[in-house]
């Protein structure tokens, strides 16, 4: 509380009563709100910070459409909603779904296996270290092998710049809204 307004709380003593007790009940309420966000946070991952960044928003949807009080919140409950969506989307992380699958109706599906190790000196087989290998059913060449490999990094280079394209669009609607929010 500001100490310049000490003064006015010696004639009305009521009106400190009633911050006060504002303060404790908007922050037990709070506390009940955020703890599930919080204790869900991990530190080393960006999935907490953009939880807390989306639970921000419902709240403050919340508040907006039960209370619009200026010109304009419709347009920011709508912006704020797009918010939410980008962030929800970046959750559900589907953005490769449409091309690995049609990457996988031109090469088949994608098998791994493992074999031991082979030593080409003693020709001995190693049973304690295994080598990964990886096919496709429509790749029997290695030169046709190699171009599904290069198409599957393809589709790994184009989910990671879908991916980051929304949370661009998100911090730019962020950045550009965050005063009026």
């Amino acid at each position: 509380m500001p100490d310049y307004r000490w003064s006015y709380y010696l004639t009305a003593p009521w009106e400190l009563v009633d911050e006060w007790y504002r303060a404790v009940k908007f922050g037990i309420r709070n506390l009940f709100q955020w703890f599930p966000v919080v204790w869900a946070d991990r530190h080393y991952t960006s999935w907490g910070m953009f939880n807390v960044i989306r639970h921000k928003l419902v709240l403050m949807q919340r508040e907006l459409s039960r209370n619009p009080y200026y010109v304009g919140a419709e347009r920011d409950l709508h912006l704020m909603h797009i918010c939410e969506l980008l962030i929800e989307r970046y959750f559900a992380d589907k953005y490769s779904e449409r091309c690995f699958k049609r990457h996988e109706e031109k090469w088949g599906e994608m098998r791994d296996f493992w074999e031991p190790s082979y030593d080409h000196e003693t020709g001995d087989i190693d049973p304690n270290y295994c080598m990964s290998f990886t096919d496709w059913p429509n790749a029997p060449t290695p030169k046709l092998e190699g171009k599904a490999w290069k198409e599957m990094r393809a589709c790994f280079d184009h989910e990671r710049k879908l991916a980051d394209q929304d949370i661009q669009y998100l911090f730019k609607l962020l950045s550009k809204h965050y005063r009026r929010w």
